[in-house]
């Protein structure tokens, strides 16, 4: 996640999204599935783990279903989170 990063990631802190990306890995190699944001909420008690997937999504690290709520569309689940291939890239960089 270097210079290549898009505005929405320049906000967010690259270890908790390093360390996300460490945690879906291992869930995924454990076989739990489908992974979703309630096994990440423990990473960070500061930040809104569900924010950070949806810009983790958007920036093409990880891909799954966000959930929406209400006639505003409120995102707020993710689940079947997967990493993609740059996100694969990005955890062994």
């Amino acid at each position: 996640m270097g210079p290549g990063r898009r505005n929405g990631m320049n906000t967010l802190d690259e270890k908790l999204v390093h360390n996300i990306l460490l945690e879906i890995h291992a869930y995924l190699g454990r076989g739990v599935l489908p992974v979703h944001n309630g096994h990440l909420q423990h990473l960070s008690q500061d930040e809104d783990v569900l924010k950070y997937l949806i810009l983790m999504k958007r920036e093409g690290l990880i891909s799954g279903d966000v959930v929406t709520k209400g006639a505003a569309s409120i995102p707020y689940r993710m689940t079947n989170i997967r990493l993609t291939y740059a996100g694969i890239r990005a955890l062994r960089s």
